[in-house]
This record gives structure tokens, sequence and C-alpha cells, in this order.
């Protein structure tokens, strides 16, 4: 099984730091947003692809359409970037059977039920109770906000 360039984990899904920062530092040639309710609202997935440069291919799949392509099209050297907004997401894409091998957690934010871990990164006892699951599955976990940012071994830092 071919593994991506990059799976993303941020709840901003396409943003600067993903097309600005990510991509041009792997010289990436796809994106590949996971997102259930982006595919289902045109509006919504319009305003992500608008975001993404001509030079680079888009997609927008369904936690399904995902899990298919990366187990039986991704080829090497696809030059990836796979994102998906919470670890729950990953945990759900991980239980198809695709399970990368290390996943970037890029940034999570403030939400009442979440607490500080990092300036980008807020996480919710759930979300960490999913992390460590995830982690005993074999699945390198770190945080990175930018390329050039402070990488953080996720076991390190969370309780």
């Amino acid at each position: 099984m071919m593994d991506v360039q990059l799976f993303r984990i941020d709840d901003r899904l396409i943003h600067g730091q993903v097309v600005i920062g990510w991509v041009k530092y792997l010289k990436s040639k796809r994106i590949i947003l996971c997102d259930d309710d982006v595919v289902q609202n045109d509006w919504e997935k319009e305003l992500y692809l608008s975001c993404v440069p001509g030079h680079l291919e888009a997609i927008v799949f369904n936690l399904n359409e995902t899990a298919a392509y990366l187990l039986n099209k991704l080829q090497q050297n696809d030059k990836t970037i796979v994102l998906v907004k919470s670890p729950q997401i990953l945990a759900k894409l991980v239980d198809t059977g695709y399970i990368p091998k290390q996943v970037n957690l890029g940034g999570i934010h403030y939400a009442e039920n979440r607490k500080k871990v990092l300036p980008y990164l807020f996480l919710s006892p759930a979300e960490i109770a999913c992390i460590k699951l995830l982690q005993k599955k074999g699945i390198c976990i770190y945080c990175q906000d930018i390329p050039t940012g402070k990488k953080y071994k996720t076991s390190n830092i969370i309780d």
C-alpha cells in the first residue's frame, strides 16, 4: 500500500498554511479533502476548491471514496496531501483498511470542551483518547503547523 506525502488533521481543511506552506514545500500535485459534510454542500465544496491554485488537482471525497482511492488508486510518487478535520475521521478511515504511517496534527481550534496543547492545537478528552488509540495501531502522529515549524511527537505532549 502506498502512503501519501502528508496526511493532515486540520479543522480548517484547505487554507493558506496547506496551499502556500505545505504544498509548496512538498511540491505536491494533489490535495484530497475527505469530509462527508463538505461533499454534500456544493457551496462549501466550491469555496474550498476556489482556494486551490490551478496547477494543483483538488478533489473532495467522502470517507468511503477517500478510502477506495487511497487503497486502490494511489500510485508511487503521486505527491498527494490528504486532509481531514478530526482524529475521529482518521479513525473511521483506518477502520476501512487504510493506515497511514505518519499523521500531521496541524490545527484544531479552541472549543469549550477542549484544552490547549499548543498555540494551534486544542483537544477534547475524546480527541485525545482517539489519538492514543491510533498510536496503538502503529501510526506515528506528530504536531507541526507549518513545514518550518517545530515538530512535536504527540505522545510527548498529551496525557
